[in-house]
């Protein structure tokens, strides 16, 4: 063999050692790469799934320390599930209530041309809970009143600007400040509570002192009175009595449902008034009240004067008082005094005088006082009539009921006829 065929076999096997190994190099650089890019898919895996839990826990921690957040579109980002618990709302009720229009209307900047981070000073904002009552409590609450008590929260928060989105986003921390805000509502309570104590107090002092100063001036005027004539005395003190009984039936039975102030005193006030539905009688010749033979016909018209002649004397002193911004408020309590001095004879069936009113038209301190003067006017001895028994008057005034009488009124009088017996004629 010649040597260039040595050579060439020399070179032939080096060539096939060569592509040998050039192929399992090939084999280790595929299988390399394979590695390489299974590694590199890992890495990007890897990386993706450190950045979404990066950005997760951001996420919540942002929403456990933001558990509102909203965009300037008043539209609910997140809403904490606890915080929906709490105020009982779905996210959809609570998305749709007023409350987040309140929250932009009231509390949230809303200054848009600013771009920055702006920090939300804590604000005071209140929820109402519509709490359903059980089913005893609702029985036993005559009032029906609901229970809407409050939760009380703390807002504050920041807003920032997502240049992405173009929104601006509002992320509010709140915390339950009820307990603070019912400590200062009871503070202020017990402080109001003190307080109205002290004016209800004085409203009763000076009450009892205007009581007073009305029983003092109409016991003046009936001691005037009695100067003029003992039997009227005598009198005015049963038409007291008698009033009162009827005033408080009336108010047991809420009889009246207007009256020109507090109905309670209103009433009370009638009662102490009546004794002056005579008053007109001091201008009348103490001999023809005395008088025991019939009356002329311009006597008995003087007699009648005695209503027009009390309504006068009323008339002058609210006039007075008129003048006087002062004693303004009075004028309401003497239009009683002046409508009984001038209608107590007035009839239900419009046959009385001076006016001849008729049935509501005659006012109400009158129909009653008419019951009472007529009841005792039946019972008393006069020098011009015989007495009656209690049951014989009674039953006048229950025979009269719809032509003299109020017909209301006088199913009251016969509620209290009973207590007339006791009074002594």
């Amino acid at each position: 063999m010649s040597n260039a065929e040595i050579l060439y076999k020399k070179l032939l096997l080096k060539y096939q050692h060569t592509l040998a190994y050039a192929k399992k190099s090939k084999r280790l650089n595929r299988r390399l790469y394979n590695n390489y890019l299974k590694l590199k898919q890992y890495h990007n895996k890897t990386l993706k799934k450190a950045e979404n839990q990066a950005r997760n826990l951001l996420q919540q921690t942002i929403k456990e320390k933001y558990p509102l957040i909203l965009d300037h579109r008043h539209r609910i980002i997140h809403v904490d599930k606890n915080l929906l618990d709490t105020i009982e709302m779905t996210q959809i009720e609570f998305a749709s209530s007023f409350y987040i229009d309140l929250l932009f209307e009231k509390y949230l900047p809303n200054d848009f041309t600013n771009l920055g981070e702006i920090l939300i000073p804590e604000f005071h904002f209140p929820i109402l809970l519509d709490i359903e009552q059980p089913t005893d409590d609702r029985e036993n609450n005559e009032d029906g009143i609901s229970v809407h008590p409050f939760l009380h929260f703390g807002i504050s928060g920041k807003r920032v600007y997502n240049k992405q989105k173009k929104l601006f986003i509002y992320f509010l921390s709140m915390r339950d400040i009820s307990p603070e805000i019912e400590l200062s509502y009871y503070q202020k309570t017990d402080k109001l509570i003190v307080s109205l104590s002290q004016t209800n107090l004085q409203l009763q002092q000076a009450q009892k002192t205007i009581e007073a100063q009305k029983i003092m001036l109409i016991s003046l005027v009936c001691s005037l009175v009695e100067e003029h004539n003992r039997e009227t005395s005598i009198h005015l003190q049963h038409i007291r009595l008698i009033t009162s009984y009827i005033t408080e039936e009336c108010l047991r039975l809420n009889i009246v449902k207007k009256a020109p102030y507090q109905i309670e005193q209103y009433l009370k006030d009638i009662a102490y008034t009546s004794i002056l539905h005579d008053i007109g009688k001091v201008r009348i010749p103490k001999d023809l009240i005395e008088k025991t033979q019939g009356l002329t016909f311009a006597e008995y018209a003087k007699i009648q004067g005695h209503t027009t002649a009390g309504a006068a004397y009323i008339k002058r002193i609210m006039n007075l008082f008129q003048n006087d911004p002062s004693f303004s408020q009075y004028i309401d309590f003497l239009m009683i005094p002046y409508t009984i001095c001038l209608y107590h004879h007035e009839r239900w069936d419009g046959k009385g005088y001076p006016k001849g009113l008729k049935g509501s038209e005659i006012p109400l301190p009158a129909r009653i006082v008419s019951i009472a003067d007529t009841y005792d006017a039946m019972r008393a001895t006069r020098s011009y009539n015989i007495p009656m028994s209690h049951a014989e008057a009674v039953r006048e005034i229950k025979k009269c009921s719809g032509t003299q009488f109020d017909p209301i009124l006088v199913k009251v009088f016969l509620n209290i006829e009973k207590k007339l017996e006791e009074i002594e004629y």
